[in-house]
């Protein structure tokens, strides 16, 4: 409203687009804030939860190692209880309390064995395994681990053959490398059909070599294949009577995973291999 040469004028404006643009302006702002907080809190979920996973994973494990290995020594454990409560009992005779004395004994050192390999483990996954890294010749590292079995593979019915070409030279733990050959060969000997074992030895490429060790063996799928490296794992649970707790391929794998390795098993033609691959000097 305005006045001009004293005649007044009143002048109207349209406001409504203006309104309108604000209120759009408005719920674009309300509707943008919204999307961001829900991706906002979408992105931080996923990520909280991809932090926690290796500890989930881990504590799972960890639960898991516990009550496989309370099962593990729940059995030998029963088993000597058991006799010593026999041996106990006059009512019995010499010959059967020397029997149970025998099986107290054998229980003891399947027991000792186990938790030998659960201390190993453990200090693996904790970093405290100590591997004193040196130059070491694994050609003649594999040929000496290769003598003590052959009397092994002998009177096992077992042939044992090796190609071990020289020179493999190598960084890394002489007392673990040779524990390595030893758990492959005695995979091979406790799981063999029959047949022969063959462990081979080669130079793969200026920076690696393999160890392949290969059996007779029962057909296996790849779920099995994979999950042959876990702790624990059996296909045939009857093994832990001979001395076998599925332990040595899970050392072995952390043995070949601390020189920069990898290690893996393949199943074809009626043979289960075992190959680690480990670094070697140029």
């Amino acid at each position: 409203r305005t006045t001009w040469r004293g005649n007044e004028y009143i002048i109207f404006a349209d406001v409504s687009s203006a309104n309108a643009t604000m209120q759009n302006l408005w719920r674009s702002c309300i509707l943008i804030g919204l999307c961001a907080a829900a991706v906002f809190l979408a992105v931080s979920f996923l990520l909280a939860r991809w932090a926690v996973k290796p500890v989930e994973r881990a504590w799972t494990q960890q639960k898991q190692f516990v009550s496989d290995a309370s099962h593990e020594l729940k059995t030998p454990l029963t088993v000597i209880l058991t006799n010593a409560e026999m041996l106990r009992d006059p009512s019995y005779s010499e010959p059967e309390r020397q029997r149970f004395a025998e099986s107290i004994l054998t229980m003891s050192h399947q027991m000792k064995s186990l938790v030998e390999h659960l201390l190993e483990l453990a200090r693996s996954d904790s970093g405290q395994a100590k591997m004193v890294f040196e130059q070491v010749d694994l050609s003649a590292l594999t040929e000496d681990a290769l003598l003590p079995f052959e009397a092994v593979f002998f009177e096992a019915g077992l042939t044992l053959e090796s190609a071990v070409p020289p020179g493999i030279t190598l960084t890394g733990s002489r007392q673990h490398l040779g524990q390595l050959v030893d758990i492959l060969l005695d995979n091979a000997k406790k799981y063999a059909q029959g047949g022969t074992v063959r462990l081979t030895l080669e130079r793969q490429n200026r920076h690696h070599c393999r160890l392949s060790v290969s059996n007779n063996a029962e057909p296996m799928d790849k779920a099995a294949l994979k999950n042959i490296f876990k702790r624990f794992y059996r296909m045939d649970a009857a093994r832990s009577r001979d001395g076998s707790f599925g332990l040595g391929l899970s050392i072995a794998e952390n043995i070949v995973i601390a020189h920069g390795g990898k290690i893996w098993a393949d199943y074809a033609d009626g043979r289960i291999a075992f190959t680690a691959e480990l670094p070697v000097k140029e």
